[in-house]
């Protein structure tokens, strides 16, 4: 047998997976032929193939030594180490393998590939490109680049790149149920269903496709079959840690809190360096009212992955929560979060084109993942119906998958609609510019779904913060902060924003009551024989010093009773842990009711249940005060020392209710108690509230968004002026 009947039959056991024999016929005709560079690299991939990396990398080694200019075992000394973790030396050796071969293909594909999981994406990209200019049909590099365009949230240019994957490899799974992720986060979930289809197709064990069609299904709100196709990935790959994060997720929008628990620590057993596994896991300990505990999650979520701005939002908004924190301390931490996520991207000089003229008719745009159901389309909703059309051209950026009868009214009002789900950050904010945008304003801060980074881009010359988030949100690049009298009495909060506070002369907030209310009934008590109070707040706002505050109200009034309501009282071990801490407190469980939502009208109708409304604190109700109210329901509130704390005294104070506004815990207890002991009070309440509502600037419509556009005008004209 000559020596390349010798090779062909090495390469065949290669082929074949007998790597031992392969081996052997390597080295003998290294016996004979030690200087043969070519034998060298085959013996060193051989070897690599069975994970004997030290040999492997001495034989490239030799190779490279009899052959300085062979590209090919550089390339397969990079591949060794790219395998066993010591990135800087593979990429050293990938960029001599291009140095002596400027177009080795696989050397630019495995070159990004390296900086892809180093996370230096900028870096990635243009091997990428040069690997696909090198081979047009290199299937492998456009899969890269769309990944890695998936990554930095250019989810329009990774389509491109994975439909140009299938192109070239119409059989490639792995493109097909990326390709379907992508669809995902841009709304085009039955088509994303197609391509996880076409991948399972192809590749019926492919546990990740299976995890990918949960995440569609799950966007669908079919949790039920999401579960099923997580469960099915976990089956396939119990090692799966994406699985158990995102079936996770679904078990907690089910709000099954220790089912979503187990996944979450599951997921961190497999993956401790999973920073979302953390993340969500503070988000369930705020759904079970635990604020203590979801901080420390956050916290640990930001320390694995400094650049997880989304769990820093999380932390920032679970402070507001937390009667621990003043407001300085909540100030300066939002100040971190700006110099670590918002300044790189602010503008080092600001070059807006938009006309100076001050009275030409202006550009305001509403960004928003709430343009619908959610508790700041009752205050969104009522403002962008009432603009005037003559002077103000309104575009809302929507940023949610969800749409409803909300969205196609406030759709409907508004003269141009943009969705930007799935759009990059930097893909917004140039739409921004292109729209000619004057006056941007942010409804949701640093709360879900948020895009606040578009606002550290500074696409508008003038940036405001409203509505969704009662704090600074600590970015340079937000001018103003819409606020009142009442949340900000002048000269006492200023120090803690960022913004320029810019108060409206009675409320923040214009309220817009429900279509479909209910008539407000007759007073329960007059029924019951007893006092029931109530409190519809999101849990999370009820503290430790909440519980105690309102166990006393409780021991104070013999026989009456206590309505809280809210998401999570689905879940049965919160409904153990808030029974718990009344029973602490001496309170008998059969006097605390705790009950899920209804949808409307029925969640208002059970307003008809409730005599007296108990405000929460630091963090105030905004909705539902304005709810009960609006069902003759009269709440009792604390004023604190911060915008979110004093919401309370605003709305109180719109509608002629400084009565019951309280500035200490001893008087919110008094408050409550003298109300509950008199019932002609709470008769007259009952009767004219909801007209006090109806007559008062807080659910005027016209009158509020004439004081703001009012304001729009006066801040555009000053920078009309400016130079």
């Amino acid at each position: 047998m000559d020596i390349n009947d010798t090779l062909q039959l090495a390469s065949r056991y290669r082929q074949e997976g007998n790597l031992q024999q392969a081996e052997f016929i390597y080295k003998e005709i290294l016996n004979f032929d030690p200087n043969n560079f070519h034998i060298l690299n085959y013996l060193g991939n051989v070897l690599q193939d069975q994970r004997k990396f030290d040999e492997a990398i001495a034989y490239y080694q030799k190779a490279i030594k009899f052959n300085p200019l062979f590209a090919g075992s550089y390339f397969h000394l990079g591949s060794v180490f790219e395998i066993i973790g010591q990135s800087e030396k593979a990429i050293n050796y990938y960029k001599k393998a291009i140095q002596y071969d400027p177009n080795f293909v696989g050397s630019y594909n495995n070159l990004g590939n390296v900086y892809r999981k180093l996370g230096r994406l900028d870096e990635a990209i243009p091997y990428f490109q040069r690997a696909i200019k090198v081979n047009p049909h290199f299937g492998g590099s456009y899969y890269n680049l769309g990944k890695v365009l998936q990554n930095k949230g250019q989810i329009d240019e990774s389509i491109f790149y994975f439909q140009k994957t299938l192109q070239l490899n119409p059989s490639f799974a792995e493109a097909y149920c990326n390709l379907g992720d992508v669809l995902r986060e841009k709304g085009r979930l039955d088509e994303a269903i197609t391509n996880c289809q076409k991948a399972l197709e192809i590749a019926p064990f492919f546990a990740e496709a299976y995890c990918t069609l949960g995440d569609v299904l799950r966007e669908k709100g079919r949790l039920d079959e999401a579960i099923s196709y997580y469960q099915k990935a976990l089956q396939l790959n119990p090692y799966l840690d994406d699985a158990y994060n995102n079936l996770g997720i679904s078990y907690r929008e089910k709000r099954q809190f220790d089912k979503a628990m187990s996944c979450y620590q599951r997921a961190l057993q497999l993956n401790p360096n999973r920073p979302h596994a953390y993340s969500n896991l503070g988000c369930i300990y705020q759904d079970k009212g635990q604020i203590d505990e979801a901080e420390i999650y956050f916290r640990l979520a930001i320390r694995i992955k400094q650049d997880s701005s989304t769990a820093y939002s999380n932390l920032l908004l679970s402070m507001l929560y937390n009667a621990h924190h003043d407001p300085r301390t909540i100030y300066l931490e939002h100040l971190n979060y700006s110099k670590k996520y918002a300044e790189y991207f602010a503008p080092t000089t600001y070059s807006h084109k938009n006309k100076r003229d001050p009275n030409r008719k202006m550009k305001i745009g509403y960004v928003s993942p709430d343009f619908r159901k959610h508790p700041v389309a009752y205050f969104i909703e009522p403002v962008i119906i009432s603009h005037n059309r003559e002077h103000f051209e309104i575009f809302c950026y929507s940023n949610s998958l969800k749409h409803d009868e909300v969205t196609k009214r406030v759709k409907e009002h508004a003269d141009q609609w943009r969705n930007i789900v799935g759009m990059s950050d930097q893909k917004v904010a140039e739409l921004i510019r292109k729209d000619g945008i004057d006056v941007l304003v942010d409804l949701a801060g640093h709360t879900a779904n948020n895009r606040i980074l578009v606002f550290a881009r500074k696409p508008a010359p003038i940036q405001i913060s409203w509505i969704g988030y009662l704090a600074t949100t600590g970015l340079s690049t937000i001018d103003y902060k819409i606020t009142d009298n009442y949340t900000d009495p002048p000269g006492k909060t200023d120090q803690f924003y960022t913004e320029k506070l810019m108060r409206l002369p009675e409320s923040f907030l214009c309220y817009l009551p429900n279509r479909d209310s209910p008539d407000v009934g007759p007073l329960p008590a007059l029924s019951t024989g007893h006092i029931t109070f109530g409190s519809f707040n999101n849990f999370r706002k009820v503290t430790s010093e909440v519980f105690g505050l309102w166990a006393r109200i409780l021991n104070e009034i013999p026989g009456s009773r206590l309505i809280l309501k809210g998401t999570s009282f689905y879940d049965k071990t919160t409904c153990e842990y808030a029974i718990n801490m009344f029973t602490q407190r001496g309170i008998a469980a059969e006097r605390i009711l705790l009950q899920p939502p209804d949808p409307s009208p029925r969640h208002l109708a059970s307003y008809n249940l409730v005599d007296i409304g108990l405000d929460t604190f630091p963090f105030n109700g905004a909705t539902t005060t304005c709810e009960a109210m609006w069902m003759g329901v009269p709440v009792i509130t604390l004023a604190g020392t911060a915008y979110h704390s004093s919401v309370g005294v605003s709305l109180l104070s719109n509608v002629g209710l400084k009565d019951l506004i309280a500035k200490t815990h001893d008087e919110y207890i008094r408050l409550a108690v003298n109300l509950a002991n008199d019932i002609n009070k709470l008769k007259i309440l009952r009767s004219s509230l909801r007209d006090k509502m109806a007559y008062s600037p807080l659910t005027d419509a016209k009158r509020f968004t004439f004081h703001l556009e009012s304001r729009y005008r006066e801040i555009w004209r000053t920078w009309c002026q400016s130079v």
